[in-house]
């Protein structure tokens, strides 16, 4: 221990002088918690301590261990201690009469902080500044490492931005982060952002404007305009026109805001990219509602689900006309159809082949003309039961590749009147008459005429075979000609 010292408890009783040039010179204008760490490490300095420390400090002044150390640093620029060591933390208390001779000697090495705490308190004029707001602006500086120069341009800024004169410390504290996450080092630095920030609030004004709002952006209007051009990355042009899109509801920043969200999920920043795309959701959206109508579903809103089943028709090939045929034949069901008819119907033309609502309609007008002709030879045969494909496709055949004529096609359906299976008997006779070369409807009368003839002399053999001989069938061959005319196509 040291050879001399005072008692213990001598601290408690005795006095730490404090030159009347730190209370006039540095003491009035220095934040209070500063005051207090600096006299306690004062006395400190003249009764030490076992153990002392910035923790041990902050406990005893009922602060953190950030505010000692804010608040040594603060005496440090003021040029009242030196720190001399990290590990652990000690500082050293300059003795100021030292300190002005010194200043004395070389007038010219003046300490730039007290010029600084100056500016402040000018730039502030007659606003109350509080420890804590202090502390903020010097965390700027040891903090975010903004340059001196630049937290006074900013404090500048804000006041005069400022509609009552005055600086908010919370939007200023915003503003400081954001210059030095943007790197802001230099007075030019600050120029090109109060320069871009005088754009930004015309741009902001227009917006503003053409929502019907004529009057100053709020602060939080600036930072969602800043969060749309900066972190979303849209063009000043871009916002301006997704204003289009308020008009379907109530034209504010946050209604504005939802919209941008979507293009900026969408990837669309630049403005012609925005129309484009806002015009095509535009148009999709209103072909979605043409095929709600031939549902019978009008004035109904078409969902995000609805345009998406439409683009996935499409995708797959079918064209617009063809969707809307598909909606108006699913609407002949009962209940009116749904998305679900639209898609069967689609799926079926797909498999034959169709893939234009005119081929579709081409080949409903085929089908119509084939079951118009298919029921006068039902009507002639004496056939009940519905028109089928199996029959259509008969139809073809007899016409198509065995180039028979409506006429000689009903003629065979005389004929076949009253057989168990008039169809497969029809094409028998046709059959037999292309084999025979007829093509005519006098040579096909004279052939079954002559038939009838032979026939004649062997009704005595009666029964069934009288009909049968007549067209030269066997039983097997009757046998045969039996289908399912259950089989229907509606």
């Amino acid at each position: 221990m040291d050879f001399c010292g005072f008692d213990e408890g001598a601290a408690v009783f005795d006095a730490t002088p404090v030159e009347n040039m730190f209370i006039t010179e540095y003491m009035l204008r220095a934040p209070g918690d500063f005051v207090k760490v600096y006299l306690y490490g004062l006395m400190l300095c003249y009764h030490p301590a076992q153990r002392m420390s910035v923790a041990a400090m902050a406990r005893d002044l009922d602060q953190t261990e950030e505010d000692v150390m804010r608040a040594f640093k603060y005496w440090a620029r003021e040029g009242l201690v030196r720190q001399i060591g990290d590990n652990p933390v000690r500082f050293a208390f300059v003795n100021l009469k030292q300190m002005t001779l010194t200043r004395a000697e070389n007038p010219g090495e003046q300490l730039y902080n007290r010029h600084f705490t100056e500016e402040i308190r000018r730039i502030l004029d007659k606003q109350t500044v509080g420890d804590n707001d202090y502390k903020t602006i010097f965390d700027w500086v040891d903090v975010l490492e903004l340059p001196e120069e630049v937290v006074l341009m900013l404090l500048q800024t804000e006041r005069q931005s400022s509609t009552t004169g005055r600086v908010s410390m919370k939007i200023a504290d915003r503003r400081a982060l954001e210059w030095a996450q943007r790197g802001v080092k230099t007075v030019e630095d600050v120029e090109k952002i109060v320069l871009i920030g005088k754009e930004r609030e015309g741009q902001l004004r227009k917006l503003l404007a053409r929502l019907g709002q004529r009057r100053a952006p709020s602060e939080d209007e600036k930072a969602m305009y800043t969060k749309w051009v900066d972190d979303w990355g849209f063009t000043p042009e871009a916002v301006q026109e997704a204003c289009r899109e308020t008009t379907k509801g109530t034209p504010t920043m946050a209604y504005l805001d939802g919209i941008l969200l979507r293009q900026h999920q969408l990837g669309r920043y630049e403005a012609a990219a925005l129309t484009g795309g806002l015009g095509a959701e535009k148009t999709e959206r209103g072909f979605a509602r043409d095929v709600l109508r031939e549902l019978g579903r009008t004035g109904v809103t078409p969902t995000d689900e609805d345009i998406a089943t439409i683009q996935k028709w499409k995708d797959a090939g079918s064209g617009e006309d063809l969707i809307l045929l598909a909606a108006q034949a699913a609407h002949k069901r009962a209940g009116g159809g749904n998305f679900e008819d639209i898609e069967n119907w689609l799926g079926k033309w797909q498999k034959r082949g169709l893939r234009t609502a005119d081929a579709v309609r081409a080949d409903s007008a085929r089908i119509r003309m084939l079951n118009a002709q298919l029921r006068e030879i039902y009507e002639t045969a004496g056939i009940d039961k519905r028109t089928n494909a199996a029959d259509r496709d008969l139809l073809c055949r007899w016409a198509g590749e065995m180039n028979m004529s409506a006429e000689m096609i009903l003629l065979a359906a005389q004929y076949a009147r009253g057989s168990g299976a008039p169809m497969p008997f029809i094409g028998r006779i046709l059959s037999n008459w292309q084999r025979a070369g007829i093509s005519t409807i006098e040579a096909a009368q004279r052939e079954h005429e002559a038939h009838v003839g032979k026939s004649g002399a062997q009704t005595a053999q009666g029964g069934r075979g009288e009909t049968l001989m007549r067209h030269n069938y066997t039983e097997a061959d009757y046998r045969g000609m039996v289908v399912d005319l259950d089989e229907e196509e509606n």
